[in-house]
């Protein structure tokens, strides 16, 4: 692998750490011996039918479980949420292939929703005996295009969506050789006979009850967690009071005016509001950082503060609607320098990313 940097045990939002792939590989050597051994040990008392039942119980009700959990905040638009502003000003070939890969997911709310639908559909067929195979297929696919994106596009979740495929394909196998026969030797299949974990009914009552009750618990707590979370940090989140790119025209620190100068590692280029309580200030040179802000709409000031809440500056605003509503105008002081600068605000339907639209009917391609 290379790789000489100290492994550290900490979540770190990647599921591909070298720390997961050598847990991951020990715990299949010891599943494999301790498999083995019980084989060899008890291989005359083993019930393989039971044994294939309650994995096959484990792998199903944990893929309804993922399969679900990721379908939801897909149809909620949470997981892939439209692109950040800053993303709508961020060179193409300045983006990592992971931020590539979410963009052009959370840009199309049409493709997200169908993604997340299919994973859905997947979970719901799995959750009854007559469609599991069925929703194994599904699931498979599904996450098999999963795997191929987190391939192709440099995403830390690859070792986890290839266990779900794995998990898939572990549940259509236990219905392989009917599969076999219907799709390849085209041989007559007579009807699968279900046959029930335990030899006293009010057992299997009650087995049948518990796996329901898991099911709405699944159900419910998934919806519920999206449809709030929605109004968190989805596209139904909190917007910033000034939201939007301000792009400058004229820049002044000190009371002199400062060209507009590609290398200028001090006059502002833009500023852009997205965040509920933060500002990017992009720099000509285009380094930029963020800042924390307090907006005061009645007064028409923005306090900055850096991530450690130290003060940096408070900056006065004001918009001549009657002349130009996305003309604005920006005063005061920042890091102890009085600045001054005009800006043009830019919405996100200003871009053509944004205001193309959808044509069923196009004339001629319209690739740019």
């Amino acid at each position: 692998m290379n790789n000489t940097d100290p492994v550290y045990i900490r979540p770190t939002g990647s599921g591909d750490t070298l720390f997961d792939f050598v847990r991951c590989l020990l715990v299949g050597i010891f599943s494999l011996a301790l498999a083995t051994l019980i084989f060899l040990i008890f291989r005359s008392k083993l019930n393989y039918r039971k044994l294939v039942y309650i994995g096959g119980q484990y792998v199903r009700y944990y893929l309804i479980f993922v399969l679900l959990t990721y379908g939801t905040i897909k149809i909620f638009k949470l997981q892939f949420g439209e692109p950040y502003l800053i993303r709508l000003v961020t060179p193409l070939g300045e983006m990592s292939p992971m931020g590539l890969a979410w963009n052009y997911m959370g840009f199309s709310k049409t493709y997200t929703v169908f993604a997340g639908w299919s994973e859905t559909i997947a979970a719901i067929l799995l959750m009854f005996k007559r469609t599991r195979t069925l929703g194994a297929v599904v699931g498979f696919g599904v996450m098999l295009n999963v795997f191929m994106m987190n391939i192709s596009y440099d995403i830390p979740v690859k070792l986890f969506s290839l266990h779900l495929c794995v998990f898939s394909a572990f549940l259509i196998l236990i219905d392989g050789r009917r599969m076999l026969n219907v799709f390849v030797l085209n041989r007559d299949v007579s009807k699968y006979k279900f046959v029930s974990p335990f030899s006293k009914k009010w057992k299997n009552y009650t087995l049948q009850i518990v796996k329901f009750l898991v099911l709405i618990l699944i159900v419910y707590l998934n919806l519920i967690n999206a449809m709030r979370s929605q109004y968190l940090y989805g596209d139904l989140g909190p917007k910033h009071k000034l939201y939007g790119i301000y792009e400058l025209n004229e820049f002044a620190l000190n009371h002199t005016k400062r060209p507009a100068l590609l290398n200028d590692s001090v006059r502002f280029r833009r500023l852009i509001f997205d965040s509920p309580n933060r500002v990017y200030i992009q720099k000509m040179n285009n380094e930029g950082i963020y800042y924390q802000t307090e907006t005061d709409t009645i007064a028409q000031k923005i306090y900055l503060k850096e991530q450690d809440s130290t003060k940096v500056g408070v900056l006065h605003y004001k918009n001549e609607a009657e002349s130009d509503a996305d003309v604005f105008e920006f005063e005061g002081i920042f890091k102890n320098d009085s600045v001054y600068f005009k800006t043009e605000r830019k919405g996100r339907e200003d871009f053509l990313l944004n205001n193309r639209g959808f044509h069923w009917i196009s004339e001629y391609p319209f690739n740019r």
